[in-house]
């Protein structure tokens, strides 16, 4: 039978913390990860980028069928 292929994106979501001015949202996805392991490592350090802000950063990995591959 056909096996179907799963592919996982990192989904990031940065918001405006409890001490921010305003209201501010920006939501990403970055597809084509082979595994979980691999979309993790690339998130790691997504945190980082709002160290000394009020932004705060979560993410998650999330999976996918990859239609038509055989």
């Amino acid at each position: 039978g056909r096996r179907e292929m799963m592919e996982w994106v990192l989904l990031i979501y940065v918001y405006a913390g409890i001490l921010a001015n305003g209201d501010s949202v920006a939501l990403t996805t970055i597809p084509g990860y082979v595994s979980r392991e691999a979309c993790e490592s690339s998130a790691r350090d997504l945190p980082k980028l709002a160290k000394g802000t009020a932004k705060k950063v979560v993410y998650v990995c999330l999976t996918k069928p990859v239609q038509g591959v055989k």
